[in-house]
């Protein structure tokens, strides 16, 4: 019995300690197994930064306009980063011969797209320009060689629209900007600039007189010029100290045209030059006026923006003009004067194409700011055979140079300014 003792206790001893042995080696496999898997993480973390350090740079980058230090960011930016003239040194001229005789007129660029200040991009604080959604007329709709031709971006490879910005008194080219166009009615064209790739998608222009150079294809089309004057703030706490400011044919012409029920609205263009900005981002202050417009033919008045409800007295209307953009405001002209008897006795009605009865006509745009200060902007024009007479300018029969003319289009009429 003590003999069968002792095997038995011998054998659970046996059995104990192999199961402790067991244990002792899962457990080590266990450590080797979490060992090496602490490695695999070490080594992937210092293995990342040599990954991102290594990758493929983007394709294109666009390149970032020069700001001055702490800028803020601004608004009024478009979303795209701006690319700089000089990356669009690798984008060749167009070199299709396209055929101008193909349409009845030279084409053009519409002066209600190229007044539009809605299309115009510029920075008074650093200088950047560019402009888009333009309007083309007339475009050469064939080659020379007589295939139809596409003007939007994926028909040709090198765009056929451009514009170069020439510096008027060294005949540089500042930069040049790509466009596409696409029917809108018929022969007019909607004109988008391109960006993206190796297009520029601004100038710099500082002070000097510039002329905006449209090309189709291998030939210059269109040409509009203006100015940029700079102005100094001298104040040492000032955001910006030197600023700069578009002038041009804005300030020298205003719109006739008429509305859907023939009334006369008419057009003009204002800005104001400040150089007491916000900061560098917030520079379009908004200055308010009160304005009126007196219409006469042959100096007796014929209309007025506005008429009293009742009589023949005028109340100013108002206007927000913003500080370094061209702004357009109209007005829709009523007779004058009032009808005293018969039919609407008493009642104000809207000036008419029908009333334009042959004759001079001045047009004055009485201006007051808040501080009290007067100007007025006067304009003139000719009505006969119950027509506005188109300014020179804008008369084929006249002006006969394609790259100055006034394109006016179907629906206004732009009249000069003298005063």
């Amino acid at each position: 019995m003590p003999t069968l003792f002792k095997k038995h206790t011998l054998l659970f001893l046996f059995i104990g300690c192999s199961l402790a042995a067991s244990a002792q080696i899962g457990d080590l496999k266990n450590k080797a197994k979490n060992l090496g898997k602490d490695k695999n993480k070490e080594e992937t973390k210092t293995e990342q930064p040599a990954a991102r350090s290594t990758s493929a740079n983007p394709v294109e980058t666009p390149v970032a306009v020069p700001t001055q230090p702490d800028q803020p960011p601004t608004s009024k930016k478009p979303t795209q980063q701006p690319r700089s003239a000089s990356s669009d040194k690798s984008v060749p001229p167009s070199d299709i011969e396209l055929d101008f005789e193909s349409q009845p007129f030279q084409p053009a660029i519409t002066w209600a797209s190229l007044l539009n200040q809605s299309n115009w991009y510029y920075n008074i604080t650093n200088g950047e320009f560019y402009v888009n959604n333009l309007e083309a007329i007339f475009l050469p709709q064939k080659t020379k060689s007589g295939a139809s031709v596409g003007y939007a971006s994926y028909s040709n490879p090198t765009p056929i629209l451009r514009l170069e910005v020439i510096d008027v008194a060294t005949g540089a080219i500042k930069g040049t900007l790509h466009y596409e166009a696409k029917p809108y009615i018929l022969p007019l064209y909607n004109v988008v600039q391109l960006t993206g790739r190796n297009y520029a998608f601004s100038v710099n222009l500082k002070e000097g007189q510039y002329e905006l150079r449209f090309w189709a294809g291998t030939k210059v089309f269109y040409t509009y010029q203006f100015s940029v004057e700079k102005k100094n703030n001298p104040d040492p706490y000032a955001p910006v100290h030197d600023l700069y400011f578009l002038k041009g044919p804005w300030e020298n012409w205003g719109r006739v045209e008429y509305g859907p029920d023939k009334d006369f609205i008419f057009s003009f263009y204002y800005t104001d030059v400040n150089t007491a900005i916000t900061n560098q981002a917030n520079w379009d202050l908004v200055k308010p006026y009160d304005f009126m417009i007196k219409l006469y033919r042959d100096g007796k008045m014929a209309g007025a923006y506005r008429i009293q409800n009742v009589g023949n007295g005028m109340e100013p209307g108002n206007i927000q003009v913003r500080n370094g953009k061209w702004g357009r405001f109209d007005a829709t002209l009523y007779a004058y004067p009032v009808v005293a008897t018969g039919t609407g006795a008493g009642s104000k009605k809207f000036l008419k194409k029908e009333d334009l009865k042959d004759g001079n006509y001045t047009l004055d745009v009485l201006l007051k700011d808040k501080d009290g200060k007067e100007s007025t902007l006067q304009y003139t024009f000719v009505v006969k055979g119950g027509a506005i007479l188109p300014s020179e300018k804008a008369d084929r029969n006249v002006h006969k140079d394609p790259l100055t003319y006034l394109e006016q289009g179907p629906d206004y009429f732009y009249v000069k300014r003298v005063k």
